[in-house]
């Protein structure tokens, strides 16, 4: 049945409006872009445009020619390898970082973990563990867990989730429930990588929203973006260097793994 004019403008001004309601705006920048630096970091603020709701991000942006991931492993034993998150990365000649993935009340790991090439667990098929994450002689590398093809020559690998967004797009069906920090890593695809954690409280889809949005977080489209381990666990380490101090988020409890970015 057709729709008269009369009906058909009020309900393309409602699909509109309901399309432009998990829009996230950049409103401020405490740091400068990068410059064509193949390294720098960020502090970005974004807003959703249907109620004001804001969030903040420490990231890492790197280019993968030029740094890889490597997985720092801090043991399932009574102490961790290392006292503290900055410690860790800085003993392990990380230029930057984020806590890793999921594991256990006892410690041990969900899912795959490769650290300097040394493999702890098998695949997971749990349905939170969808992708993986992982640095090879090729590159770095994100992607579905059904896509992943195992192979000699993986030095960093996590296995974690959910996935947040894909070909540029939120993923659908993200938990709407339970705000709380996030971290996250995501890519343009092009060589462009963030590594990042929120100091604001945000769902999973709230999250994958703010990164779908071009220009909300980064200076490139993000066509792949998975989350990590978020909440208490939440961390992030940049060194500092000639351009000022170094940026420490530690996690409010101890965690398994540690995600750092080292140069290639």
């Amino acid at each position: 049945m057709a729709l008269s004019r009369s009906l058909l403008l009020p309900a393309l001004l409602l699909w509109a409006s309901g399309a432009l309601a998990d829009v996230w705006q950049p409103v401020r920048q405490s740091t400068p872009d990068g410059d064509g630096r193949e390294l720098f970091y960020a502090k970005r603020t974004a807003v959703r445009q249907s109620d004001g709701k804001s969030l903040t991000a420490h990231l890492a942006v790197f280019a993968s020619p030029a740094y890889r991931l490597k997985v720092i492993d801090l043991g399932g034993g009574e102490s961790p390898k290392y006292a503290s998150l900055d410690e860790a990365f800085r003993a392990e000649g990380c230029v930057a970082g984020a806590n890793g993935g999921f594991f256990h009340p006892d410690w041990q790991p969900l899912g795959l973990v490769v650290s300097d090439a040394e493999r702890t667990n098998g695949f997971a098929r749990a349905k939170l563990l969808s992708g993986v994450v992982y640095s090879d002689g090729s590159g770095t590398h994100l992607m579905r867990r059904g896509q992943f093809r195992d192979h000699a020559g993986i030095n960093a690998l996590l296995q974690t989730g959910p996935y947040l967004v894909e070909t540029g797009r939120s993923v659908r069906g993200l938990s709407t429930a339970r705000p709380s920090r996030r971290t996250f890593i995501a890519t343009d695809w092009r060589g462009h990588w963030a590594l990042g954690a929120t100091t604001s409280s945000v769902t999973l889809a709230e999250l994958a929203d703010v990164l779908a949005s071009e220009g909300a977080l980064t200076g490139w489209r993000v066509n792949r973006a998975i989350n990590l381990d978020g909440g208490s666990s939440t961390g992030f380490f940049f060194a500092g260097g000639s351009e000022g101090a170094s940026v420490v988020l530690s996690p409010w409890k101890r965690v398994r793994n540690l995600l750092g970015v080292v140069a290639r």
